[in-house]
């Protein structure tokens, strides 16, 4: 019986394609503007041993004006920037399924210089821990290598 191994590093480069494929649909199917800032579709991932975080640029969209949600594994970027002087109004609502690792309830955003920026932990029960191995006596056994 062939079994697959969990590969966090192919999980982080499928997530980082899904990211991507997403963020480029986002700025590409926003109505043109000949006035105001230009759209980017760059989008980071920065994957640590304790977090992800994820920056997304969102220049020109007030972040009173952009709400994150989550739902299980599932996270929702919505943007409704309100109607301009020529009555056009610029909406954005894209859902993503965020890897099973990354405990998307308890991540955080902020939002600086016209950057998003999304911080997700992983959860505990795939952080890397140590185990002590204690001997017979209570004393503490170390590994050494041979």
């Amino acid at each position: 019986m062939y079994m697959n191994r969990w590969n966090p590093f192919e999980d982080m480069l499928t997530f980082q394609r899904q990211a991507d494929r997403l963020f480029n649909q986002f700025w590409t199917d926003l109505p043109s503007r000949s006035t105001g800032p230009s759209w980017s579709s760059s989008l980071q991932v920065h994957a640590g041993d304790e977090t992800w975080r994820i920056d997304i640029p969102i220049p020109g969209i007030d972040p009173q004006h952009v709400a994150i949600e989550t739902a299980g594994g599932t996270l929702t970027i919505r943007a409704e920037q309100p109607a301009d002087a020529d009555g056009n109004t610029t909406r954005f609502e894209q859902s993503l399924a965020m890897p099973q690792f990354l405990d998307v309830e308890k991540g955080s955003a902020a939002y600086r210089h016209g950057m998003l920026q999304l911080t997700l932990p992983l959860k505990d029960s795939v952080k890397p821990r140590r185990i002590q191995i204690e001997g017979v006596t209570g004393d503490k056994k170390q590994l050494v290598a041979v």
